[in-house]
């Protein structure tokens, strides 16, 4: 009886310590905001800032901040930035679900600016104010380049999903329809600094959609 006991409270503290573990991993990876970055991307965004801020200067956008989505990182690693222009670097980072159509998987997005296509677009594009119709918190975005002017047609918007949340903690976050058509889908961590950060710019951001070779 007593080996039997013993035996059920090794296997109870095996059980708690493998809890703790994944519980304490999920929280380093779900409040980790920025997480540490590789030289690599800070590199690959500061690559194309220069160029970002002459098209936010060109088409009357903000001079301060930019958003960058690398779409070649594994999606259970933070793939947005938020790129300070004045202090020339990274200051924000977060998870981002690419859209769950076109043949897309976890691991590998397609790309598409079809209406009704569910996939994420690449390019350039300008984060609205506005709100959607079913996501209040989400912000509306403008295509500005030829391949991904449908992107307001389509409805597409930066929104939160607790999807991104319970994921974030895997390699690649498990696609889910209900969760992104196409939209930038990001942890609730990242929509709440995001969200204060377009509602205080009287400008509206620039984000860059791509997929770096780098990764």
């Amino acid at each position: 009886m007593k080996t039997r006991r013993k035996k059920l409270g090794y296997a109870l503290l095996i059980l708690l310590i493998v809890v703790a573990v994944c519980g304490g991993y999920w929280a380093w990876k779900y409040y980790g905001l920025p997480e540490w970055l590789d030289d690599k991307e800070c590199k690959t965004i500061e690559e194309r800032a220069d160029k970002a801020l002459k098209f936010a200067r060109r088409h009357d956008m903000n001079e301060h901040y930019a958003l960058f989505v690398d779409y070649s990182i594994p999606s259970g690693t933070p793939r947005l930035f938020v790129w300070d222009f004045q202090q020339k670097k990274i200051i924000a980072s977060t998870y981002v679900m690419h859209g769950s159509g076109g043949g897309s998987t976890a691991e590998r997005p397609r790309f598409s600016n079809t209406v009704g296509s569910g996939c994420s677009s690449l390019g350039r594009f300008l984060v609205t104010k506005e709100h959607g119709n079913v996501n209040k918190d989400g912000f509306r975005i403008k295509g500005m380049d030829s391949d991904n002017q449908t992107a307001y047609e389509r409805g597409l918007l930066i929104h939160s999903s607790f999807w991104v949340d319970r994921y974030c903690w895997m390699k690649y976050i498990p696609l889910r329809s209900k969760s992104s058509l196409g939209c930038i889908t990001i942890s609730s961590r990242g929509m709440d600094y995001l969200g204060k950060l377009i509602n205080k710019e009287e400008k509206p951001l620039l984000l860059w959609n791509f997929y770096s070779s780098n990764n």
